[in-house]
């Protein structure tokens, strides 16, 4: 199942608020990247697990908010603009999800 699916639409309102956006037509624009930020964190953690897997942990939920602001607002950019993989933060998140898992 998707990030996007397993949110609700006020879960959904406050991350349009944390990327700043206030229109509608970007929508599935939005939730296209809330999804590819979960798997790519997901993946990051363990290769086995899913996003439902970390639907109740809240630092998963800041990393895919911080990875999609990255992502949305970076979308378009040139390859001679420096741009880091992660966003700041999300590396740690992804280590300390990943001892969580493993335990």
């Amino acid at each position: 199942m998707n990030y996007s699916e397993l949110i609700d639409e006020e879960q959904f309102g406050e991350i349009k608020k944390y990327l700043k956006v206030d229109m509608d037509y970007e929508d599935e624009l939005i939730k296209e990247f809330l999804d590819s930020c979960a798997l790519q964190l997901v993946d990051a953690i363990d290769i086995k697990l899913k996003p439902e897997n970390f639907i109740d942990e809240p630092r998963f939920h800041l990393a895919v908010k911080k990875q999609t602001k990255e992502e949305y607002e970076h979308r378009g950019l040139s390859a001679d603009t420096m741009r880091h993989g992660l966003a700041n933060g999300v590396q740690n998140i992804i280590h300390q999800l990943r001892i969580k898992v493993s335990l």
